[in-house]
């Protein structure tokens, strides 16, 4: 058998797995970066306020993680129907990029908590970090400001580190170009890179 025929149902395999982890990502990927969702953001990589503005935000990046679960379904079906129709290892690659998505998707990294970088609880946490603001009692200073930078939540006015959460992506247009910030975010998957690392020092200024 040459080399060739080995070689092309490898390849077709993992076009298949490609496309199939891909398109569940589409919404997140390209639907949050149109310009009528992002008006009232700053652009990126700029801090980003903690207002309403971001739990918006933040509810929406969620809202289109779940409707990638329904994008998930379109690899899933025609994957099925290529292996039923033909053996095509194409289609299984299609389904194994599904199937992975959704078990990454599902399955959480750490017990009790989301496997999503955006959730409701996150838009919660965001909301009592304000509340917490406006109480004279537990604010951080007279008049704070706070602020998401890529790595901290913290108060412009009086530098105070409120929380070392990362900020994942937002949806904004990125700094880096539509193809390599398409790519990184596919990559990362929403999350920041400092999901992945262990953040030490002072906060960070580069990009999320």
């Amino acid at each position: 058998m040459a080399t060739s025929d080995l070689l092309a149902p490898i390849l077709w395999l993992l076009s298949g797995v490609i496309l199939g982890h891909l398109i569940p990502r589409l919404p997140t990927i390209i639907m949050s970066r149109f310009s009528f969702f992002n008006p009232q953001l700053p652009p990126h990589p700029t801090p980003v306020p903690v207002d309403g503005y971001l739990l918006a935000r933040i509810l929406l990046m969620r809202n289109l993680r779940a409707l990638g679960l329904f994008f998930s379904l379109i690899p899933l079906i025609l994957g099925w129907l290529a292996i039923i129709g033909a053996d095509s290892p194409f289609g299984v690659g299609l389904v194994l990029g599904a199937v992975w998505t959704l078990l990454s998707w599902s399955l959480p990294e750490k017990w009790g908590s989301s496997s999503w970088p955006w959730s409701r609880s996150l838009a919660e946490d965001l909301q009592q970090f304000r509340n917490q603001s406006r109480d004279e009692n537990s604010r951080c200073c007279d008049s704070p400001e706070l602020f998401w930078e890529v790595a901290y939540i913290r108060c412009a006015a009086c530098l105070k580190v409120l929380d070392e959460r990362p900020r994942p992506d937002l949806g904004r247009k990125r700094s880096d170009g539509w193809f390599m910030g398409a790519f990184r975010v596919w990559m990362l998957d929403g999350k920041s890179p400092l999901d992945y690392v262990e953040v030490k020092g002072s906060p960070s200024k580069e990009e999320e």
